[in-house]
């Protein structure tokens, strides 16, 4: 069995080789990546075109290297059905991204996509990201990440069949300056996206503004106030509330058809 590392940010980017000296002698590591940035392409997938696979030089260690030319679902998928097929991974671990993924943006995220591709595919998965800083501080993010793998992969032994996916995001700062690490849940806060026109005519540029989540116990305002924090993170995205209010509701009107 190996851990599976992956990231949106490219096979050569720093924060992919900072996670794989963070987790170096866990396990059996092999690494699988986009090879060029795909931030933001969430859990997209290529379609009407083939993908090429690369295999890089050994990194650390004889630490295993592969690319693939597609998103970092692609990736995923390439790796779990060919690289290990007849092997699965215990663990998927995404990142280290270089920016939060917090709030509704982790929809768009692709170091989180890949890690719900992971757990669709029935792995547990961990995402990690580190606050967007020049240069990154990794040193916090990789003690986490490491103690994170560890726990998640204890607990994989203990409730077989019932992976988690955990989205871990950690300032960027020394790590003697962090408050220490929570666990909050997921916000509504992000940035509020707009398309802005540019100085050629039909010339368009994605800028944007960052919008609050009301209330401080969320993943985005804890992580603002200096905390590492995990958010637990799952598939189902059921309102249940609601389910529950259209079927009394409505079930007259929807039974009558028309």
């Amino acid at each position: 069995m190996a851990i599976l590392l992956t990231n949106d940010d490219g096979i050569d980017a720093p924060g992919l080789a900072a996670l794989a000296q963070a987790l170096a002698g866990l396990d059996d590591l092999l690494v699988a990546a986009p090879a060029e940035n795909q931030s933001g392409v969430g859990m997209g997938i290529s379609i009407r075109r083939g993908l090429r696979a690369r295999r890089h030089p050994d990194g650390p260690n004889g630490l295993p290297r592969h690319s693939l030319d597609g998103t970092p679902v692609d990736v995923v998928k390439y790796a779990l059905g060919h690289l290990l097929r007849d092997k699965p991974p215990r663990l998927l671990v995404s990142g280290i991204n270089h920016g939060p993924n917090l709030g509704r943006n982790v929809r768009c995220s692709g170091t989180v996509g890949a890690a719900f591709e992971a757990l669709a595919s029935g792995i547990p998965a961990l995402a990690v990201s580190v606050g967007y800083t020049l240069p990154p501080i990794w040193e916090a993010a990789q003690a986490y990440a490491g103690k994170l793998a560890r726990k998640l992969l204890e607990l994989s032994v203990r409730r077989p069949g019932r992976p988690i996916l955990l989205n871990l995001n950690v300032p960027s700062l020394p790590p003697e300056e962090l408050l220490g690490l929570v666990v909050r849940r997921h916000g509504s806060g992000g940035f509020q996206d707009d398309l802005v026109a540019g100085a050629a005519d039909g010339a368009f540029t994605l800028g944007g503004e960052w919008r609050e989540t009301p209330g401080g116990d969320c993943d985005a305002a804890a992580f603002e106030a200096g905390y590492a924090v995990i958010t637990p993170l799952r598939l189902e995205m059921t309102d249940e509330s609601l389910l529950k209010e259209l079927n009394r509701d409505w079930r007259d009107d929807l039974a009558a058809g028309g």
